[in-house]
């Protein structure tokens, strides 16, 4: 009886884990936007990429986004550039994931950074 419990434990826990990257919409596929609050800890002008790090709890969840023409760039309620974006700024960024990785859609400055 004990053996039976125990793989039914263990059988569970790996339906468990093998349903996660699913449930966390890790599958492949583009995704639906997702917006965090963080800040900027790195722009990359030659590859068009936004670093930002959003805290989770005790946690920091570090995003790399690429930045398109078509993503939306706003600072005071303007609309901005991709120039304007500088490290230490906090962020409201909204983003989905693709085959190639995370890709920006909307980029807001909610705060500039600290001189």
């Amino acid at each position: 009886m004990t053996k039976r419990w125990l793989w039914l434990m263990i059988l569970g826990l790996a339906l468990l884990l093998l349903a996660a990257p699913l449930s966390l919409g890790l599958a492949g596929e583009a995704e639906k936007p997702a917006g965090l609050v963080g800040t900027i800890v790195a722009v990359a002008p030659e590859s068009r990429t936004l670093v930002v790090d959003v805290p989770l709890g005790t946690e920091v969840l570090r995003i790399g986004a690429v930045v398109t023409d078509k993503t939306k760039i706003e600072a005071a309620g303007k609309a901005a550039t991709f120039e304007n974006l500088k490290s230490g700024a906090r962020v409201r960024i909204t983003f989905r994931r693709t085959d190639t990785g995370d890709e920006a859609i909307s980029v807001e400055v909610l705060r500039s950074p600290k001189s």
